[in-house]
């Protein structure tokens, strides 16, 4: 707390005026002051306290006498996961892929889904069995927004969701769920919520993780989202601005079910993980379902691994692409990808450089930077870091970005100087710009 406080008085120190700079100095630094509630709080997010909500509302209150829920963080992780049903291990993921992870969803929508929209979702709610919100989620200007806890993904670029109708930019923001062995990872990690323990994080056989993308574009560049389950959230304004700062204007927009991700950790699998995405309506045509809800979804496609050695001389042995969806674009070399990830690389790429680093060294971005590169598709068994000297997360990216901000945040608390801490702000404000999907370090 002794930091905090200290972090606090910086703050306070860094809005006086100092002789010693220039004017036009003064106007390019960030105001930290009003930036400060994004990045450090002192009534959670502390050793002593429960985890955040969402940091977005102290800077950006919603409007006066919102009606709707607000997200709460569920972070009441079991010590033990209690006996459950896994009915995906009915099928084989590699011959019988579309069962396999049809079973998944239906495992993550029981529950889950309700008759009310605005409330599915809402672990708290969930009579069926717990799930698990990853923390520290909420960091910086792309951390949580507070209705439904969801945080900035990669913007779909134009063309990128519909190849005939999108014109423009779209935002993205998703949030995420494990299940019950999933949250006794979670909460051996942060046992100690000022001292967190990845040394050894390997989740058990059985854990599921889902994560539900929502995009701000309408149905008149992605028709295909007709009839979408809609969410309200407290997100940018701007809803084509694909570098939003942390002072722009936010609003309560509707955003729509875009992509559904899951991942099982599964012994049968040669990596130790089975990846799955699925798009609301199937995607644009040829392709397509109709229909409406949270039911009206498609399966991507399904991997099991990175085909390392595959150059396009023959099919790929260890991903499933469903031929009924015709997104404009998947991963690289056609590996797995929903609309809203980087074609640059996939699912298992992008998860398998959940490492943690030591001491200054920068961890792995989740994209390569050169296109092609082989260190991004090569089949890294379940707990082996992504490169040498690092520590693995097991292929969690929620787990990697929590520790990295929670990491970002301790060392803003620690900063010498105001001058120090104005520089380490300035820093975090450029990065958030790029979300983690496109090479950026956090939410």
């Amino acid at each position: 707390m002794a930091a905090q406080s200290r972090f606090l008085w910086l703050l306070a120190a860094a809005a006086l005026p100092s002789c010693q700079q220039a004017p036009q100095q003064q106007a390019a630094a960030p105001d930290a002051s009003a930036l400060a509630p994004l990045y450090v709080s002192t009534d959670c997010d502390t050793p002593t306290t429960p985890f955040c909500n969402s940091k977005v509302a102290p800077p950006q209150p919603l409007p006066p006498g919102w009606p709707a829920q607000t997200f709460v963080l569920s972070q009441t992780y079991p010590t033990a996961a209690p006996a459950d049903k896994m009915p995906w291990l009915a099928f084989d993921p590699k011959t019988e892929p579309e069962q396999f992870i049809g079973a998944v969803l239906a495992y993550f929508y029981e529950g889950n889904v309700r008759p009310d929209v605005a409330t599915s979702f809402d672990p708290k709610l969930n009579s069926v069995r717990g799930w698990y919100n990853a923390p520290w989620q909420d960091f910086g200007p792309n951390g949580r927004e507070p209705i439904h806890g969801l945080t900035r993904e990669r913007v779909s670029l134009p063309y990128e969701l519909d190849p005939k109708n999108q014109k423009s930019s779209w935002n993205n923001y998703a949030v995420g769920f494990y299940n019950a062995p999933g949250g006794v990872t979670l909460g051996s990690i942060w046992a100690d919520h000022g001292k967190p323990n990845y040394s050894s994080v390997s989740f058990p056989e059985g854990t599921v993780a889902g994560k539900l993308l929502f995009t701000t574009a309408n149905e008149a560049e992605a028709p295909f989202l007709a009839g979408s389950p809609a969410w309200q959230a407290y997100v940018y304004q701007d809803v084509h601005n694909p570098t939003p700062k942390p002072t722009d204007p936010r609003a309560v927009t509707m955003v729509r079910l875009l992509q559904i991700d899951v991942a099982v950790k599964d012994k049968r699998a040669p990596l130790g993980w089975v990846f799955g995405t699925f798009v609301y309506g199937g995607g644009p045509p040829p392709g397509g379902k109709s229909g409406s809800g949270w039911t009206n979804v498609a399966p991507v496609g399904l991997m099991w691994g990175n085909d390392p050695p595959y150059r396009k001389q023959a099919a790929l042995q260890e991903t499933w692409l469903n031929p009924a969806v015709q997104m404009p674009h998947v991963g690289y070399q056609g590996r797995l990808d929903g609309p809203v990830d980087n074609p640059a690389s996939s699912c298992m790429s992008c998860h398998s450089t959940a490492q943690m680093v030591s001491g200054d060294a920068k961890p792995p971005p989740m994209v390569p930077a050169v296109t092609g590169d082989p260190m991004w598709f090569r089949n890294i068994p379940s707990g082996q870091p992504f490169a040498p000297g690092g520590t693995s997360v097991d292929y969690s990216l929620q787990v990697w970005v929590g520790l990295n901000n929670f990491l970002k945040a301790q060392k803003l608390a620690q900063a010498p100087s105001p001058e120090a801490r104005n520089s380490m702000v300035a820093d975090l404000v450029r990065e958030s710009a790029r979300p983690p999907r496109d090479g950026g370090t956090h939410h």
